[in-house]
C-alpha cells in the first residue's frame, strides 16, 4: 500500500470548513473536545483505539481534565495527508456515538 502524499492547503482548508471542531496548527490538525468529566477524556481515548489500529494511524493525544487533545499529522510525509482527514472524520462518527461523555 502506498502511502499518501502531503494536501494542498485549499483542500485542507475545504475540509476544515466542513469540519468546524477541527483547527489547523502549522502541519497539524487539532482537536480539543470537552468532556463532562476525566474518566469521560480518558473513556474517549479508548474509544478511538479500534480506529487508530484499524487505519494504522495514531494521533498524538492529550487527556487533560474534562478534555481530549488530538493531533493529527502523516509523521512521514511531514503534514497533514487524506490519511488525516479520513481519520478525522472517522473520529467525528465516534464523537455522535459518544455524545454523553461530551460537555
Amino acid at each position: 500500500m502506498s502511502r499518501p502524499v502531503r494536501l494542498e492547503d485549499s483542500v485542507i482548508e475545504n475540509w476544515l470548513e466542513a469540519n468546524p471542531r477541527w483547527r489547523r496548527e502549522g502541519d497539524r490538525l487539532v482537536l480539543v473536545v470537552g468532556t463532562a468529566d476525566y474518566p469521560g477524556a480518558v473513556a474517549l481515548l479508548q474509544a478511538q483505539v479500534p480506529l487508530a489500529q484499524r487505519l494504522d494511524h495514531h494521533p498524538i493525544a492529550t487527556v487533560g481534565y474534562r478534555e481530549l487533545r488530538l493531533e493529527l499529522w502523516t509523521h512521514d510525509r511531514g503534514g497533514i495527508t487524506e490519511l488525516d482527514l479520513e481519520y478525522g472524520e472517522e473520529f467525528e462518527t465516534l464523537l455522535a456515538r459518544y455524545h454523553h461523555l461530551l460537555s
